[in-house]
């Protein structure tokens, strides 16, 4: 594997928590007629804030109230500290030695990912990113990831995403290219079932695959 794609939360950074804990508290202010299930709430985890808040209402204002609050609110929990998960910069630093570009692929605005990468020390081992803006469609779609193909020159046949979601799992496969799941998400089942090429415990276990 020469091309090394990764989603950001949940996948190199530990957000999941402060995620949904920021929908909870959105909801509970703008729809607190919207009652949530445990399942619900985890799927919010692999789609954009204007998909998940629009599917609950029409009304493109309050969709953009909510949006900016979610931002505000997760963005205070953020600055209280952000982690990565166990081994994300000693592997990546590896792959990078062993000559892989690392990219990432996500959802969020890329001045934001950007930002949290520079938080938890990462963003200086980071080759390319794709957020949010820089395509039209959206994971589960391919296009994402297709226009990280195009940013690194990549070749599909030497090229893995990893993920969390398993909209992630299915962007990949759309996409021609390999996918793996990290065992640690709120996803797993889902993502098992789109089955994936392999799966890890822990970012260290990349070293095996490449």
């Amino acid at each position: 594997m020469k091309t090394i794609l990764f989603d950001l939360d949940g996948t190199l950074i530990q957000t999941p928590k402060i995620i949904l804990e920021s929908f909870k508290l959105t909801f509970e202010k703008h729809l607190p007629e919207v009652k949530l299930e445990p399942s619900e709430l985890t799927n919010f985890l692999g789609q954009t804030l204007w998909k998940t808040f629009g599917f609950y209402t029409n009304d493109e204002s309050l969709v953009n109230e909510m949006v900016a609050y979610y931002r505000e609110i997760s963005n205070q929990m953020i600055e209280m500290g952000l982690e990565t998960y166990p081994n994300a910069k000693k592997t990546i630093q590896y792959l990078k030695k062993h000559g892989c570009k690392i990219g990432i692929v996500t959802s969020k605005m890329r001045d934001v990912a950007a930002y949290h990468l520079k938080l938890t020390n990462l963003f200086e081992d980071i080759d390319g990113i794709i957020g949010y803006e820089d395509a039209e469609k959206h994971k589960p779609d391919p296009e994402p990831i297709l226009k990280a193909l195009e940013l690194f020159n990549a070749k599909k046949h030497d090229t893995i995403y990893i993920g969390d979601h398993e909209n992630d799992i299915k962007a990949a496969k759309k996409a021609g290219i390999e996918s793996c799941a990290v065992t640690y998400s709120d996803r797993i089942r889902e993502m098992l079932f789109e089955q994936p090429e392999y799966v890890i415990d822990d970012l260290d276990n990349l070293r095996d695959i490449i």
